[in-house]
Parts: C-alpha cells; sequence; structure tokens
C-alpha cells in the first residue's frame, strides 16, 4: 500500500486530534456493558428462576462479561497510546504543526501547477537581440 505525505499527515492529524474522542466512545461502552452486567446481575438477585433460567440468563451474562472484556482491552491499548505519544507531547502544536505543513504543502502543488517565474536577468533579452539581428 502506497501512502503519500499528505495522506500520512492527515491520518496523523486525526490520530492526534480524536484519540480523546475514541477513549471517550470506548468508554461510554464500557459504561454501557456495566449496566448491561447490573441488570442481569439484579434479575438473578430479584426473581425466583429454574433451571433453564439460570442458564439461559448464565449465558448471557457470559456474553455480557466477553463483550466487556474486549471494550476493556480496547481502552486499555487506547490509554497506552494516549499516555505514551499525545500526553508526552503537545498535542496543539503537533496539530498546528500539521496543519501548516498540509497547507503548505497545498500552496506547493498550486504553484507547481501553475508554475510562474520572473528572469531575474536580462540574458534572454540579448539573446534574442542577437536572434533579431541575424
Amino acid at each position: 500500500m502506497d501512502i503519500t505525505i499528505e495522506e500520512l499527515l492527515k491520518l496523523m492529524l486525526n490520530f492526534f486530534q480524536d484519540i480523546d474522542k475514541q477513549i471517550q466512545q470506548i468508554t461510554a461502552e464500557q459504561s454501557q456493558k456495566d449496566l448491561e452486567r447490573e441488570d442481569i446481575l439484579h434479575y438473578y438477585e430479584n426473581h425466583n428462576m429454574n433451571a433453564s433460567d439460570y442458564c439461559k440468563y448464565g449465558k448471557m451474562l457470559k456474553e455480557v462479561l466477553t463483550e466487556r472484556r474486549k471494550v476493556k482491552f480496547d481502552l486499555d491499548r487506547a490509554n497506552c497510546i494516549r499516555d505514551t505519544l499525545t500526553q508526552k507531547y503537545n498535542n496543539k502544536l503537533i496539530t498546528g504543526d500539521i496543519i501548516k505543513t498540509l497547507k503548505e504543502l497545498k500552496a506547493i502543488d498550486k504553484r507547481q501547477a501553475n508554475p510562474k517565474y520572473v528572469n531575474r536577468t536580462n540574458i534572454l533579452e540579448e539573446l534574442n537581440a542577437k536572434d533579431e539581428q541575424i
């Protein structure tokens, strides 16, 4: 997979700008799983059930706990990345530098698409004058 510098910079910018949002989303998912777990446990506590019910709700509890473990793993990874990369460095400076670089690269591409050159000497005029004399 070939990736351009601009694409890489955009990915980096998204990473630094969105890591906290991602952590908030993952934390919300974990909270939801915690609530689901509590609902099942309270149902166990407050209802008389037969063996079939215990099996059914036990299976449901196991699924919720498995999903919660996956979410918790994702949260641990996201926190690790944030703590070792984004909090170590000043995010505002990094994102500002990335945005500035992207703007400058865009300006360079625009200049490259419509190149303009201002002659600094009159050597071409001298050449044209010699051609006219011949």
